[in-house]
This record gives C-alpha cells, sequence and structure tokens, in this order.
C-alpha cells in the first residue's frame, strides 16, 4: 500500500512526531485534545495511526483539520450520524451510515487526499490477522475500524471480513512507526478509566467491558514500542454518550500540555541525530 509522504531529515526521520490514536469509542475523542495541544504548540506531526475511534480522530487530524474545527465537529457528533439500529446475524448495528460522515468532516474520499500520512488499522476476522490501511477509500477503513464485535455488523472488503482493529491492535504505535516520525506518542484512552465499574447498565455496556478486558494485553505491548504515552484521565465520564465529548477533548489537553516542553526538547534532539531515551508521559 502506498501513502502520502513528506520530506525526510537526513537521518531518515520524518521531522516531526507519529501520533498513534488508541480505541475508546466515545473515549476516543479525548484524542482531539492531544491534537488541539500540540497545534498550540506548533509541534509537527509527520505520520498518524488510529484504531476505531482513533481511526475516527485520526482521520480528522490527518485532513488537516484546525483545532476549532476538530472542536465543532466533535460536539456535532451524534450515534445516528455514524451508525443505524439493523439487527442481523453478525451484528445489531450498522455502520455504513460513517463512510459519508468521515468523508464529510474531512473532505477527504481517499487516503492519497489526506494532508498527513495515516494508518488505520482494522482486523481481519476470518484469518485472525490485523489489516493497516494506507491507501484507497478512507471511510470505509474508517467503519471497518470501528466495527465492534457483536454490535456492529463486520465490514466486507474483497476476501476479508473486517472487524474493529482493537482485536488486533488497540493502541497501534508498531504501524506509526513504519512512517518513520522522529519520535511517537501513543494516545490511551483506557487506562485511566473506571471501566464502567458498577455502571453496567446495558447489553453495550457488558460487550464494551468484555471487550475492554481484552484489548488491554495488546496495549501494554504496544505501548512499550511510544516515547510518550499520553493518558487522559476519562473517569467518570460515558464510553457512550458524545454528550461528554467537550469534556474528553479538555482532559486530553489537561494531561498533554504539562509535558510539551519536554517533548520538544526530545523532538529536537532526536532530529539532530542525538540518542534519546523513552519517556512515558
Amino acid at each position: 500500500m502506498t501513502t502520502t509522504t513528506i520530506a525526510a531529515t537526513q537521518n531518515g526521520l520524518r521531522p516531526g512526531i507519529g501520533l498513534a490514536f488508541g480505541g475508546g469509542v466515545v473515549y476516543s475523542m479525548a484524542g482531539i485534545g492531544v491534537a488541539r495541544v500540540l497545534e498550540e504548540a506548533h509541534i509537527p506531526i509527520a505520520a498518524i495511526s488510529g484504531t476505531s475511534g482513533g481511526a475516527l480522530v485520526g482521520a480528522a487530524v490527518a485532513a488537516g483539520l484546525r483545532g476549532w474545527e476538530l472542536l465543532q465537529a466533535a460536539e456535532e457528533m451524534d450515534w445516528k450520524d455514524i451508525v443505524r439500529f439493523a439487527p442481523g446475524r453478525m451484528g445489531l448495528l450498522d455502520g455504513e451510515r460513517m463512510v459519508k460522515f468521515v468523508e464529510r468532516i474531512t473532505g477527504c474520499r481517499t487516503f492519497e487526499d489526506l494532508k498527513i500520512p495515516l494508518t488505520a488499522v482494522a482486523t481481519d476476522i476470518l484469518r485472525g490477522r490485523e489489516i493497516r490501511f494506507t491507501s484507497g477509500p478512507l471511510g470505509m477503513a474508517v467503519q471497518a475500524s470501528c466495527a465492534i464485535p457483536g454490535l456492529f455488523q463486520p465490514v466486507k472488503w474483497e476476501d476479508l471480513l473486517l472487524v474493529d482493529g482493537g482485536v488486533s491492535d488497540n493502541l497501534p504505535v508498531a504501524a506509526v512507526r513504519d512512517h518513520r516520525p522522529a519520535l511517537t506518542v501513543a494516545v490511551d484512552v483506557l487506562t485511566l478509566s473506571d471501566t464502567y465499574q458498577g455502571r453496567l447498565r446495558t447489553g453495550a455496556h457488558v460487550v464494551l467491558k468484555a471487550y475492554h478486558t481484552m484489548v488491554r494485553r495488546n496495549v501494554d505491548a504496544e505501548e512499550r514500542l511510544a516515547d510518550f504515552i499520553v493518558m487522559p484521565n476519562v473517569s467518570g465520564l460515558s464510553v457512550l454518550n458524545f454528550g461528554d465529548t467537550a469534556e474528553l477533548i479538555q482532559r486530553g489537553e489537561e494531561a498533554t500540555r504539562p509535558f510539551i516542553p519536554r517533548l520538544r526538547a526530545m523532538l529536537d534532539s532526536r532530529l539532530a541525530g542525538a540518542d534519546s531515551l523513552s519517556c512515558p508521559l
């Protein structure tokens, strides 16, 4: 697969950070706060990867939406924009509306239309393998990346049956490292959540609770590959209610802003060719 490219430095690294947005349904909106702070600090983003809700956020950032545009798009989101209730043999929800939604908010139909290279991660459920999209239809790739098994109907593409990328890689650090950014920053929206304890009111909550317990296993491995790890504290907020979006974005900002000086210093050092140690936020 091909992807948009930007100039590399003499040491072969792209002059900016690689941003890996983790999955977490509505919790992933906290990633918008991370992107807004990076924009305010004039820290360049060289490449992006995203899984599930993180793929949706990643597509918007990769399209070049400014901070205020990201906030506006997020606050206008509603489930009816991206799914419809359509019970079937393989899921309760049909996510086809997400294709048009992604195209509308980004202004892009394909990965090649994006301003920043993007990798969207899905899972081939038939073969149990990770699928990385870097070219072709953007909306379809995001839809597939968000197709949580048991809730969403899988996405058929060529000879594959695709479901949520979190099954194979919920925090796609390795995927963004393939673009050779100078630094990698992982946005983990699951670790500092209350994981629905005492709040399992619906079948959807039960499915998501089980799902997030499973994906934690691959998150731990991916975090070890990151230079920085941003963990917004999303405790007390809903994983399903877009009404919490503004607060989630604010918490993403709060988790990122104190560490900007350290991130900038490490980025400058890495681009200059100096060795730096991994440093979790």
